[in-house]
């Protein structure tokens, strides 16, 4: 379905980097949550930078939480950030080894995730995310429902409360990329007014559904 109010060519969106967190999955797939940061003018997203922001997440203690429920065979790859100040900007890759995961129980299908909501100061379209975090195993349900466990919610939502941290502490303030969008009239009729390009910064996440997602679309190719 096309998207009528896309604007062709690079997205290019004022004081905006993206920040990816990149997952090796036991199909042998890469996958991708494509995250948003608000930047300084003097900020230059470097490998270094990226591998900084790696670090921080993977030693700390919630990072270990959510590793448990992560399966041994799927592993957090890395972090990328590509600049989105100027269009057509490459990644840039940290350049630590992957981190396991250190979930025993059973391996869940690939496609397999648990949905963590990004909100802000703000209600509406533009100012809400998802996170799919995938690679999961059989220990964050509850047997009798299938749902997650209160303590693989509260794992999920610290660690994506983590990623803002160690984002926060290389100059990155977590945020929700608007990019700019056309005005035009949806196909029942409404208007869209036009939008300029900005960033929203993230105040909280929460994992509101309980049941698995499934999220297909985040095959990754570098």
């Amino acid at each position: 379905m096309a998207d009528l109010g896309r604007i062709p060519g690079p997205i290019i969106i004022p004081n905006c980097i993206e920040v990816d967190l990149v997952w090796n999955l036991a199909s042998g797939k890469q996958v991708k949550n494509v995250l948003h940061g608000q930047v300084a003018a003097g900020f230059n997203a470097t490998a270094a930078i990226a591998q900084a922001i790696y670090a921080a997440i993977i030693a700390s203690g919630q990072w270990t939480a959510w590793a448990a429920f992560l399966h041994t065979t799927a592993s957090f790859a890395g972090v990328n950030l590509r600049d989105l100040r100027t269009g057509n900007m490459p990644l840039v890759t940290s350049t630590g080894a992957s981190t396991p995961g250190t979930g025993a129980a059973v391996a869940l299908p690939p496609g397999s995730a648990a949905v963590v909501t990004l909100r802000t100061a703000s209600a509406g379209r533009g100012f809400r995310g998802r996170v799919y975090l995938p690679g999961l195993d059989s220990g964050c349900l509850t047997a009798a429902t299938g749902a997650l466990t209160a303590a693989a919610q509260t794992a999920g939502q610290n660690f994506i409360t983590e990623v803002g941290t160690a984002l926060t502490a290389s100059g990155i303030t977590h945020s929700i990329a608007n990019p700019a969008r056309a005005q035009y009239v949806g196909r029942k009729g409404a208007n869209h007014p036009a939008r300029a390009a900005a960033v929203v910064n993230v105040t909280s996440n929460q994992i509101r559904l309980l049941a698995l997602a499934s999220q297909r679309r985040r095959s990754y190719v570098a």
